[in-house]
């Protein structure tokens, strides 16, 4: 019979090389238990609030499963884990979030099997917030437009041409903005963009918003009918005339039904919805 038991001297040397990284580290037994966590698990542990020495002897796999109301659900991490501690597979590698409440957090979760005496697998966690949050910066930038913030020309036909696939009654809000005794191409940057902040507090999500051209805003929305589209262009009307008076601000709305109403979108005379009846 193999003597499963840790050597003490081989198992230490582990830990003392674990002690040493920065990711957080697991050493879990042949049936999940953990062994040992490394300074970086429990300075983490510390840091929110736990008591690392209460996981040792704890079931990792256990612990790690997400609770669910599904009873027929699968827990992604918990059965990677046990594929790796039964020997199913030598690894399972799994992305996570951990926000706290005053930043966002994420992991990828590593699981190896390890053939040492009493050790059936080693865990680590390892920080890739820096590299998720680049991430999102690049999306953000390659669908959102600088001045403004608000959705690009290209990401908003997209959203709008996915409701219509989606067979949503779809309209937007058309905001034609001038600095007068200017062309529109010359509205200022800083014009536009607290425009665009006054239709942020206006038509929170799940409107869509985003800058059609030079001096022309959008506010998408989907399933609105034409009464309330008509309050809608209204109030926003009456709001930039009041607000924003040193501007002139064109504000009509039209029914998005295919790619002839994108087109009308960069005409000055776009179609309205009396010249384009709900069908």
């Amino acid at each position: 019979m193999t003597d499963s038991r840790p050597r003490p001297a081989l198992l230490a040397a582990v830990v003392a090389a674990l002690d040493v990284v920065s990711d957080h580290v697991v050493l879990l037994d042949d049936r999940g238990r953990v062994v040992h966590v490394n300074v970086a698990w429990q300075r983490f542990s510390l840091d929110n609030g736990g008591d690392p020495t209460e996981w040792i002897g704890v079931d990792y796999v256990a612990a790690s499963a997400v609770p669910c109301d599904d009873p027929d659900a699968t827990d992604p991490i918990a059965e990677g884990l046990r594929a790796v501690l039964d020997g199913r597979r030598s690894r399972f590698e799994h992305d996570y979030d951990c926000h706290a409440p005053d930043e966002l957090r994420w992991f990828r979760l590593l699981a190896v099997r390890m053939e040492l005496p009493g050790i059936g697998a080693i865990v680590t966690h390892t920080d890739i917030t820096p590299q998720r949050l680049a991430e999102r910066a690049l999306e953000h930038h390659a669908t959102h437009d600088d001045v403004t913030g608000l959705r690009n020309r290209a990401s908003l036909e997209q959203q709008m041409r996915q409701l219509v696939f989606e067979r949503r009654t779809v309209a937007a809000v058309r905001v034609e903005l001038a600095a007068p005794g200017t062309s529109a191409d010359l509205v200022p940057d800083q014009d536009l963009a607290k425009v665009a902040m006054l239709l942020r507090e206006l038509f929170p999500p799940p409107a869509i918003l985003g800058r059609w051209g030079s001096s022309r805003l959008l506010v998408v929305l989907a399933g609105a009918p034409d009464g309330q589209m008509d309050d809608s262009a209204d109030i926003l009307d009456v709001t930039l005339g009041s607000m924003y008076s040193e501007l002139d601000a064109v504000v009509r709305w039209h029914r998005i039904r295919d790619d002839r109403d994108f087109v009308a979108l960069d005409s000055s005379a776009a179609p309205t919805h009396e010249d384009h009846p709900t069908a």
